[in-house]
C-alpha cells in the first residue's frame, strides 16, 4: 500500500469507495473530479499494488493556520491496518496548517487518539 496525491486516475476508485460506504455526495466520478481538484483542497489516496483505491483523505484549508478534514474513508477490507492514521497524518502535514478541525458521527475514539482539543461543532445547511 502507498499513499499518493490525488490524480484524475483515482476518481473512479474514490467514487466506488464512497458508493460502497453509502456516501452519495462523492459517488459520482464528475463530482469527485471537481471536488478533489478545487482550490484549497488537498486529497491523498491510499492505493494497493494493482492501483486500486482503498482509502482517501480530503483536507481543505488556508495553507497557514486552519484546515478541515472534510472526508476520510478506508475500505472495510483494509481497516485497522494504519491506513486511516497515515492518511490523516500525511494530509495534515501536506496542508501546511497549524491545526485541523474534524467532525465525526461514528469515529470519535479514532480521532481522540490524536493530540487534540475537543470543541463543539456544527454542520450548517442551506435554509
Amino acid at each position: 500500500m502507498r499513499i499518493e496525491p490525488f490524480s484524475p486516475r483515482h476518481a473512479a476508485g474514490i467514487a466506488d469507495l464512497c458508493r460502497d460506504l453509502g456516501w452519495p455526495s462523492y459517488s459520482d466520478v464528475d463530482t469527485v473530479l471537481k471536488g478533489c481538484c478545487a482550490a484549497g483542497v488537498i486529497v491523498l489516496v491510499a492505493v494497493v499494488d494493482d492501483g486500486s483505491v482503498v482509502g482517501f483523505a480530503q483536507v481543505m484549508g488556508d495553507g497557514v493556520v486552519q484546515s478541515f478534514l472534510a472526508q476520510l474513508a478506508v475500505a472495510a477490507t483494509h481497516r485497522r491496518t494504519g491506513i486511516a492514521r497515515a492518511l490523516v497524518d500525511q494530509a495534515f502535514a501536506a496542508s501546511g496548517t497549524e491545526r485541523m478541525d474534524v467532525l465525526t458521527d461514528d469515529a470519535e475514539p479514532f480521532y481522540k487518539s490524536f493530540p487534540h482539543k475537543t470543541k463543539l461543532g456544527y454542520r450548517i445547511y442551506p435554509a
